[in-house]
């Protein structure tokens, strides 16, 4: 189940192919986030994320007051001072259909307070550069052809120390790891 930044980020390196291998028929989205990656796919270069609604087929909405009250509260949780009132809905959202419906899904995102709130809770997660990995290690995707997605998207200018240069990122994709975010 993922974010719209995750799907944002494969729309801008031009890879939603690798987005339809992972989900394969089998994976799904919430609403809100089904409603952000619409709005995403008008801009300028993020045609591609048109082609989400037929990856992750009709989007799960919430179904309860408890669904309901509990996005709220995660969403308020994971909001950031200044952020605006649509920020952390989509995560918020994701994250109260998983719990409530318990439902064996690996949550995909790049968001640190949702990464953080998921292993609190024991929801598998995995972010964008943990895909890439697989990917490169399934010989989907080029190592070399990685680090330029991981320079395209900006990952080099974030906190994660193997994506900072080529050389750390090429060890962290020979390592039995994953990426694991920063508080």
């Amino acid at each position: 189940m993922p974010d719209n930044t995750v799907l944002v980020n494969f729309a801008q390196i031009g890879r939603m192919d690798l987005l339809r291998l992972v989900a394969a028929g089998r994976s799904t989205w919430c609403y809100t986030v089904s409603e952000e990656c619409e709005k995403s796919s008008r801009v300028s270069g993020l045609e591609q994320l048109s082609e989400a609604q037929e990856i992750f087929g009709k989007p799960l909405k919430l179904e309860t007051r408890v669904e309901h009250s509990d996005t709220q509260v995660f969403r308020a949780r994971l909001r950031k001072p200044g952020e605006g009132p649509a920020a952390n809905l989509g995560e918020a959202e994701s994250l109260s259909i998983i719990m409530n419906r318990q439902l064996d899904v690996m949550f995909i995102t790049d968001d640190n307070g949702a990464l953080g709130f998921a292993e609190e809770n024991g929801i598998p997660y995995t972010t964008t550069w943990d895909l890439l990995k697989m990917f490169v290690r399934a010989k989907r995707v080029e190592r070399s052809t990685a680090w330029h997605y991981v320079l395209t998207l900006g990952g080099n200018r974030r906190r994660y120390v193997e994506l900072r240069d080529q050389d750390s990122f090429y060890a962290w994709l020979e390592s039995p790891g994953a990426l694991r975010f920063l508080p």
